[in-house]
């Protein structure tokens, strides 16, 4: 089927034709001659050539112009491509240049849109990051002014505006903590800012602090230091607490009149508690023979807690000082102190020792009631818990006396000389009281078997008559010069024994059986 371009081509030379065909009926109406229809032909012919040339000519310009935008579209697609960082367009063969630059055309403006829209998307995102930076005191996220971004790119800005929005949360909540509890900790110690760091960190608003990570740790630093100063102080108020009790004991202060509840920021109550042990010093310094004979009493308790010598007693001269000043006073407090000081660090050693001297006297108490013939009478089981406490204290003296010597190490190396306790060494002491008490235990059990050597022995007769009996009085048996007589007729068997010598160089074994004995017969 021919197309209808070349229809209306072959009509226009048919019209031609027929235009021409009238216009030749018109000159011979007119009689134009041979050589003017020429003319006039020629003109004609002309004419028409001049119009086509005119339209080829523009048709052909227009290709050019076609041919020209579609290589401009190329280039510029190419550039947004390589920008937005996409693949190249590629365009059908087989279109025409019209075509093909209407398609060249709307991809341009489909990736002009696109470019658009990062670069808008880009600067509010920046513009978001920028200010959680700022607050965070961090670098934010990097693009090169007017590139545009790719979706890589904008995607990692998004997260990167995530991650800095949870961090600024996070340290808004700490600092918010952290604000608080410094402003409490201030208030508690009456403490005013006076740094730019402290006002901003308190004073200003939450908004225009910023929360860099220099500045938490700075917080946490001031926090630990506002800490600190608030254990000092109440170090201090304990110190001041324990001083005006130990007045109130010196000056016999009554009960009642003992107050030391005080409410308030620590510094007034420091402040008050300062005051009132002025107060009782000035009392102290009016009753000082009273005060001096006091601290006298502590040292020597604190010098039997020392367990020091007296011959270390009698070192202390101003102790017999009866001139009662204001210096001998300050003497006085110095060595009260230095004694205290001395037990407090040494503690451990005197409670030791002391410790064992009372589980020592304890475990001889045991022992001498372990020797009584008469503890078997005691009924209710008392007996066995003694024995059971004696036990537990045999196996609790050496491990006592183990940590006693690690005591008294520590002791010595940090003095440079002996421990010593009334001139001896403590440990010499102690192995001497095991010595003694397994000597005295020794000795005691000579005694013993000695006193069973030397004892009559009453033994109960095998048979023992209802009534009297014709059976004769007596019999009368010798063994190893031994005269035992028996009555029959007794309440009880007599034995009565032959003094004899007994040889006192041989050691007896206690056994009853090695004993003389009286042989009893039946009628």
């Amino acid at each position: 089927m021919p197309r209808q371009s070349e229809a209306l081509a072959s009509s226009i030379i048919h019209l031609l034709n027929v235009k021409m065909a009238k216009l030749q009926d018109v000159w011979d109406v007119i009689g134009i001659q041979e050589e003017k229809r020429l003319e006039r032909m020629g003109s004609v012919k002309n004419h028409i050539e001049m119009l086509l040339n005119e339209m080829i000519h523009e048709e052909e310009l227009l290709n050019d112009q076609l041919n020209e935008a579609i290589h401009n579209w190329q280039e510029k697609l190419q550039d947004l491509c390589s920008e937005l960082l996409l693949d190249l367009y590629k365009a059908d063969k087989n279109s025409t240049p019209l075509q093909l630059e209407k398609e060249l055309r709307d991809e341009v403006t489909t990736l002009l849109k696109e470019r658009n829209f990062r670069m808008e998307q880009c600067e509010i995102l920046l513009k978001e990051d920028q200010a959680l930076c700022t607050d965070l005191c961090k670098t934010p996220y990097y693009i090169p002014t007017g590139k545009v971004p790719s979706l890589q790119q904008i995607e990692e800005l998004k997260n990167h505006i995530m991650s800095a929005a949870k961090e600024k949360e996070h340290r808004l909540a700490t600092f918010l903590g952290l604000r608080h509890e410094i402003t409490n900790l201030m208030a508690n110690i009456d403490h005013v800012p006076d740094t730019t760091f402290e006002k901003d960190a308190v004073l200003e608003q939450e908004d225009l602090f910023f929360l860099s990570d220099e500045n938490i740790k700075s917080l946490e630093v001031l926090r630990l230091q506002l800490v600190k100063r608030k254990e000092e102080l109440l170090t201090m108020q304990e110190s001041l607490k324990e001083q005006i009790h130990s007045l109130w004991i010196t000056l016999q202060i009554p009960t009642e009149q003992q107050n030391m509840e005080t409410t308030g920021p620590i510094c007034e109550v420091n402040a008050v508690l300062q005051q009132n042990l002025e107060q009782l010093q000035q009392m102290k310094i009016k009753n000082i023979k009273e005060v001096i004979t006091g601290i006298r009493e502590k040292l020597h308790t604190y010098w039997d807690k020392c367990l020091y010598s007296q011959k270390q007693r009698e070192e202390s001269d101003f102790l017999r000082s009866e001139n009662f000043t204001e210096e001998l006073l300050r003497v006085h407090d110095e060595e009260l102190l230095k004694i205290t000081l001395y037990y407090e660090k040494y503690q451990e050693l005197f409670d030791n020792f002391e410790k064992w001297e009372r589980w020592w006297k304890l475990f001889l108490e045991f022992e001498k009631k372990a020797s009584d013939p008469n503890r078997y009478a005691n009924r209710g089981g008392t007996l066995l818990k003694e024995e059971k406490e004696r036990t537990q204290l045999q196996k609790k003296l050496p491990k006592l006396e183990e940590e006693l010597k690690l005591n008294i190490l520590k002791w010595e190396t940090e003095q440079g000389s002996h421990f010593m306790i009334n001139g001896q060494k403590p440990m010499i002491y102690i192995a001497t009281q095991w010595e003694q008490h397994r000597f005295k235990k020794e000795q005691e059990k000579q005694e013993r078997c000695i006193k069973k050597d030397d004892a009559p022995i009453c033994r109960t007769p095998l048979k023992r008559p209802l009534c009297p009996s014709n059976t004769p009085l007596s019999k009368i048996r010798k063994l190893n010069g031994t005269s035992t007589i028996i009555s029959s007729g007794s309440a009880c068997n007599r034995v009565i024994k032959t003094p004899r010598k007994r040889d006192l160089s041989r050691k007896s074994n206690c056994v009853k059986g090695q004993l003389n004995s009286t042989t009893l017969e039946n009628p």
